[in-house]
Order: C-alpha cells, then sequence, then structure tokens
C-alpha cells in the first residue's frame, strides 16, 4: 500500500456555487453530500491529500480522482463560473490524468453509458480513461453487467443522523411522514390521492428540498378528507425534528422506473435510524431489509397504517444493523479502502 503521503485526490462536481468542501458537506443534494462529502471527509481523517473541488489551480495535480454526476448546464452566474462549457472543462482535466497514467473513477448512480443524450456522449466519450466504478447498490452492479467489464465497487450512501430511540409517541394526532429530493416527489402526490385514502392519518408532512406548493395543492384537492399536509424545506435539522413528531414513514415509489433502479437504501435506512416503522415501495436495494419494513399494497403495509405503534423491538433490530454497517464513519472507510486499494 502506498503512504498516504503520496496519494494526491481529486473530485469532479457538478453545480458547486464554491470549491470550498463546507458547502459540499452542507449541500441539499444527497447525491453529493453523502457521496462525495463522505468520500472526502474519510480522506481527512485518513490523512490523504483532497485538493479542492474541481481542483482548479496550476499546482493541483491529483493522480487518482473521482467523477460526480456529470451536469451539462453549469447555470453560470447561478453555480460556480466555468464559462457555461462544463464539457471542456472536465474533459480536460481528465485527459490530463489520463496522459500521466492517473486514474479516474466514476461514482455511477445511473447507467449514463446506455443512456441517450448529451449527459450519455460525455460517459461514453470518456469510457475508454475511466478505471473503476463506485455504484450505490449490488442492482446497480447488475444493471450495468452489460455496458461494464472492469472494476467496480459497492458503497451505499450512510445514514446521516442521530439515532432516535423508538417508541415514546402518541398517537392523539396519527402523523406520517415524507421527505426526499423533488425527484421522488411525484410517486408521493399520486399515493395521497390513493392508496393512502385506505387508511389516512389525520395528518401528513411532506419535507423536500424545493417549495412545489401548487403541485402538492392539486394533489391535495384528492387527498383524504380532514387530513393536513404539512409543506416544508428539507434539512437534516427539521427531519429530525419532524420524525420526533411521526409515528411512520412512507416510502412510495416504482421498482419499474428505470431511474429509481439501482437506488441506494439510503431513505429506508434513515427512516428507521429515526425510530420510525416504513411503508415503502418494493425498491430491489430495500429487499435484502424486508423483515424491518412493510410493503405498500400489502395487509401487512395497511395495517402499519392503521397502527404504526408496538414496534420498537424491530427497529431497535434494524438500528443495531444500521449502526455497525452504515453510518458515516463505517462508509468513510469504504471510499478511503478503494482508494488504498488503487495504490497497492
Amino acid at each position: 500500500m502506498a503512504e498516504n503521503s503520496d496519494l494526491k485526490v481529486g473530485w469532479l462536481v457538478s453545480n458547486l456555487k464554491t470549491n470550498d468542501f463546507e458547502e459540499l458537506f452542507n449541500t441539499e443534494l444527497a447525491s453529493s453530500r453523502m457521496r462525495a462529502g463522505v468520500c472526502i471527509s474519510g480522506c481527512q481523517k485518513a490523512d490523504i491529500t483532497v485538493y479542492p473541488l474541481n481542483f482548479r489551480q496550476a499546482d493541483h495535480n491529483p493522480n487518482l480522482v473521482f467523477m460526480a454526476k456529470y451536469v451539462p448546464d453549469s447555470n453560470t452566474g447561478q453555480y460556480l463560473d466555468d464559462s457555461g462549457k462544463r464539457w471542456a472543462f472536465w474533459l480536460k482535466k481528465i485527459k490530463k490524468l489520463h496522459s500521466k497514467k492517473g486514474k479516474l473513477i466514476l461514482d455511477y448512480t445511473d447507467n449514463h453509458f446506455v443512456n441517450p443524450g448529451i449527459v450519455g456522449d460525455f460517459y461514453r466519450k470518456i469510457k475508454p480513461m475511466v478505471h473503476a466504478l463506485v455504484l450505490p447498490s449490488d442492482r446497480m452492479k447488475s444493471n450495468v453487467a452489460a455496458s461494464w467489464d472492469k472494476e467496480t465497487y459497492v458503497i451505499p450512501e450512510p445514514v446521516e443522523v442521530d439515532f432516535i430511540e423508538p417508541g415514546k409517541r402518541q398517537l392523539d394526532v396519527s402523523t406520517a411522514l415524507w421527505f426526499g429530493h423533488i425527484t421522488n416527489l411525484g410517486w408521493l402526490l399520486e399515493f395521497i390521492q390513493t392508496e393512502i385514502h385506505k387508511a389516512p392519518p389525520r395528518r401528513l408532512i411532506i419535507l423536500v428540498n424545493n417549495n412545489p406548493v401548487d403541485a402538492v395543492k392539486q394533489a391535495a384537492k384528492n387527498a383524504p378528507k380532514g387530513m393536513e399536509i404539512s409543506l416544508a424545506k428539507w434539512t437534516v435539522d427539521t427531519m429530525r425534528k419532524a420524525s420526533k413528531i411521526s409515528h411512520y414513514s412512507i416510502i412510495p415509489s416504482n421498482k419499474d422506473d428505470p431511474r429509481k433502479s439501482g437506488v441506494s437504501p439510503g431513505r429506508l435506512l434513515t427512516s428507521l435510524a429515526m425510530g420510525l416503522p416504513v411503508i415503502a415501495s418494493p425498491l430491489d436495494s430495500y429487499m435484502p431489509f424486508k423483515e424491518y419494513f412493510s410493503l405498500i399494497g400489502t395487509d401487512e403495509g395497511l395495517n402499519l397504517m392503521k397502527n404504526p405503534l408496538g414496534r420498537e423491538s424491530l427497529i431497535l433490530k434494524a438500528q443495531k444493523l444500521i449502526k455497525e454497517n452504515y453510518t458515516i464513519e463505517a462508509i468513510e472507510k469504504d471510499w478511503v479502502k478503494v482508494i488504498n486499494e488503487q495504490f497497492q
């Protein structure tokens, strides 16, 4: 294994307003915060040199580069200014790395190699220079098998909240919690107008990284009569506070949607870490944890919605598993292990 002083790591990350790690550690984009951010914090603890994001200075000379999701629209003026030419900006750095026999590893959360359009074009362009992929789930590893035959690692997203003991929540006003990125909101809005009618909570709390007031109001027109819907901006703090006044978490989705195939089990594990029973769709990455949650559309799921209390021992068992394998500290070590293996 190489000495840590020999390792010089860089990260290419889209849509940042600064080059500072602090922004990455606090961004609302979980795909950046919980992957690039966790890798970098792990490197810092292991005394591995990590250059400022996008390693822009002439003396920034990484020998291993991780690339987060490529976003073609740099929104110049809103995000860090690369003159609106991210394709050229990133490609130049990748070619320089390749020319000096450095290693490029993609944090690969969607199978971009086979996707049409400009994003897929960029991934196909750089594919010959890619050394390995880091994937969020075993299902994603299966998804990419036909388009990638080189090295892969599976690193899920960690649970970033402090653990909350299950129970101790009264059912005076039954409350369900949903949190997530706005790209997942459509499944919830459909759920509000369909499945939730079978056993509606008195209150539904929605935490999202945007402010989709109109979309929520529209869905609310077909929500169960009398169900109160609260909408607020997602932050770790608001999520934690909301979990303490909620009785269960709902995660509706569609396992057949290509966008959801291969996702990390992050929202499921986070809900359990906050002490909440969970009703969720059967996404592939969730199924290894099947004993700890109930499926939407089943009698078991309906019973949980009607009475989410009394599942404390099961949630404590799930929390033990999460503490052993899915904390930030555990996942930081997984990223550092990848780096060290590349320099053995």
